[in-house]
């Protein structure tokens, strides 16, 4: 209930509505006490000031509720008000009470015109006033203080709040820059341990296979050399990704004196053509490649991206693809794009459920990083083959 009349208040009440309200409730609350008298007394027994004064509450109170939609109507229906009624110096109260609020009022329109426009005005009214009202005319030492007053006041009044309120939007749309950045931070994060885990784990898995089932000492202990490596790499790579995450950064890295650079550290898309046509090799694949040596020109980025790319793909190909079938990998410069193209031979029988990458996450990894670059990528089943096709401007 109290977060219902906080939101009732703060819309209704904030800026000119609390100019507003408030002067209607007294308004409304002096003209009714003027009608009263009309209705007790009779219009023949009431005296012209009371049956004056009940039309110009009336009137005040109509320009003073348009005010809360149409600031320049209000004031131009006021003064039209203060010329045909306020012309000498009868109803005192009532002439004092608008100067006050519609000055008030004026002070909250954001256009200098019409602000500028009204002021003039009630200058040249207060101008005819001092020759029209007679001795009346001294009450002007008393109004024109009030109505700067409240004009000042209301500006000072209505600039503080929209600057706080400009502030206010700063810091929302700060925070939700600041939330936009971190999900996106979060997403790449998700995506790279995605890369970097799932493709040395589903590597040391198919080596642990090898190892198991391995005929000779010699092909179970090379097995167990590269279950060794990537162990080492992923856990290098975990590292780097937790220094990441931590705010301090203070995660050091005990393997940062090992002469076997991990994998994730040389991030070069060329060096990561020959990593992982490596890694397909060792399980089990016939492989060709080709490289473009121009890729190295492409930026670190541009290379990281491409890396992440063929190390996903080659997971792909590890879990999916037809055992000690055939991979070529491609790596090159075309026209304005630098081109990787990866194929392999997929199992002859249907594939279960699942089986063939389609649309898992890594594949929306790959899309999302080429995507990043205003790149492209595609991959599908071409006579018998996965096919993969990733393009970024050159």
């Amino acid at each position: 209930m109290s977060l219902r009349v906080t939101g009732f208040l703060g819309k209704y009440f904030s800026g000119r509505g609390a100019i507003v309200w408030p002067g209607l409730a007294i308004l409304i609350g002096i003209t009714c006490t003027e009608f009263a008298t009309l209705l007790i007394s009779g219009i023949q027994n009431t005296t012209e000031r009371s049956i004056r004064g009940a039309v110009v509450g009336l009137l005040l109170s109509i320009a003073l509720a348009v005010g809360i939609r149409w600031v320049a109507t209000s004031l131009g229906m006021y003064l039209a008000i203060l010329f045909f009624f306020f012309w000498d110096g009868g109803l005192l109260l009532w002439l004092t009470f608008s100067i006050v609020i519609f000055s008030a009022l004026a002070a909250t329109e954001v256009s200098s015109l019409v602000r500028n426009w009204y002021l003039g005005i009630l200058a040249v009214w207060m101008g005819q006033y001092a020759f029209r009202a007679g001795i009346d005319a001294i009450l002007l030492v008393v109004i024109i203080p009030l109505a700067v007053l409240s004009y000042i006041l209301g500006r000072i009044i209505y600039t503080l709040r929209e600057r706080s309120q400009f502030a206010v939007s700063q810091m929302e749309e700060s925070r939700e820059q600041n939330r936009v950045a971190i999900e996106r931070e979060r997403k790449n994060i998700a995506r790279d341990l995605h890369d970097i885990v799932a493709h040395d784990i589903t590597v040391v898995a198919m080596q642990s296979k090898a190892a198991k089932f391995a005929n000779s000492g010699q092909a179970a202990m090379d097995a167990i050399d590269i279950i060794a490596k990537l162990s080492t790499e992923t856990l290098h790579d975990l590292r780097l990704m937790l220094n990441v995450l931590r705010t301090d950064g203070t995660m050091s890295d005990s393997s940062g004196g090992s002469a076997d650079k991990p994998a994730a550290t040389t991030v070069y898309a060329v060096q990561g053509l020959q990593i992982f046509s490596q890694r397909l090799k060792d399980s089990g694949f016939s492989v060709t490649s080709h490289t473009d040596e121009k890729i190295s020109e492409l930026p670190r980025s541009a290379q990281t991206a491409l890396y992440r790319v063929m190390q996903e793909a080659t997971t792909n190909i590890i879990k999916h693809g037809k055992r000690e079938g055939s991979c070529d990998l491609r790596l090159e410069i075309s026209g304005s794009n630098a081109i990787l193209e990866m194929t392999n031979q997929i199992p002859k029988s249907k594939p279960k459920k699942g089986d063939q990458p389609v649309g898992g996450i890594g594949l929306i990894g790959m899309r999302d990083r080429m995507n990043a670059f205003g790149g492209r990528f595609n991959a599908e089943v071409v006579d018998g083959q996965w096919v993969l096709n990733a393009s970024i401007p050159f």
